[in-house]
């Protein structure tokens, strides 16, 4: 009180309180790059599966299908609109037990997240499936590929790597990573869990969208110019702004993706199979990965 009242008579202000742990400003390391500055947010509370009831929910998701599916079949059915192709189906659930239930912590998102590149641009084709609930096996969104993939321009992956600089999408398994804002907005980090797009991260591949007003990928007077076709990315996975933020609370911080070719999309396309990236002898997951260091322990 006494020096409070000196320094008033001397017109200083006086010491303020020490400020709580609550509003004290933590400086964390980083570029200094506020493009590419991770975006802090409270960690994404996943829905969890637990393994243990992987078989039964397999069976669960299956029953919408015929008890067979072969080539012939698939010429002489109609399937149903817009439903989630069968094998491409097996496919995602056999990659999800070998990298979550296998290899990974025995749990995992109930949620995952399926694209069919075997369909053409302007269909809707990025699935986010329940696995206990079996929601979402017919409602499929749009989703872009990457110019490199489709170099005829027709709608259509042609061709898939994982090359920098080649701007293809990729095919296989993916874990959804952090996000983080950079040229296209708000983005969300991938790192690919299979040796046919294990170079995602470096790469630069994501989940990302863009401003309303930007003409590249699914603005209305674009679509109608290019009857329907969404514009081309540089191998990332781009979807509409609306659906931006519902899809990266499925996908960030450990949530599952698998990109693969639907056998229906390839029957119906009448264009030659696409080329996909020769696999690796072994899984990446099996790989001694040596990183750069002190060398001191």
């Amino acid at each position: 009180m006494y020096r409070n009242a000196i320094y008033a008579l001397l017109g200083i202000a006086a010491f303020a309180a020490p400020a709580s742990a609550q509003s004290e400003i933590i400086f964390a390391p980083g570029t200094g790059d506020p493009a590419t500055a991770p975006v802090m947010q409270p960690v994404l509370a996943y829905k969890r599966f637990a393994c243990t009831g992987f078989a039964e929910a397999k069976a669960r998701l299956t029953q919408h299908y015929p008890a067979e599916v072969t080539e012939a079949s698939i010429a002489t059915t109609a399937p149903l609109p817009q439903r989630l192709d069968r094998s491409l189906l097996d496919e995602a659930l056999a990659s999800y037990e070998k990298h979550v239930c296998r290899w990974g912590s025995g749990a995992g998102p109930s949620q995952i997240v399926v694209v069919d590149f075997a369909k053409r641009s302007s269909e809707p084709r990025l699935y986010v499936v329940d696995l206990e609930s079996g929601h979402g096996l017919d409602t499929p969104i749009v989703v872009a590929h990457g110019i490199g993939s489709d170099p005829d321009d027709d709608g259509f992956a042609d061709a898939f790597g994982d090359v920098q600089d080649s701007w293809m999408s990729s095919l296989g398994a993916a874990r959804g990573g952090e996000l983080y804002r950079g040229r296209n907005g708000l983005s969300l980090r991938l790192d690919g869990l299979d040796p046919s797009n294990s170079s995602m991260r470096q790469r630069d591949i994501v989940v990302h969208s863009y401003a309303p007003e930007r003409r590249r990928y699914f603005n209305y007077s674009l679509l109608s110019a290019r009857g329907g076709k969404p514009g081309t990315s540089e191998g990332c996975f781009v979807v509409e702004p609306h659906r931006r933020d519902w899809l990266y609370d499925r996908l960030r911080d450990g949530g599952f993706l698998y990109a693969g070719l639907g056998k229906e999309g390839l029957a119906q396309r009448g264009k030659p199979t696409p080329m996909q990236p020769a696999a690796a002898p072994q899984s990446a997951f099996q790989q001694v990965l040596f990183r750069q260091g002190t060398g001191t322990d």
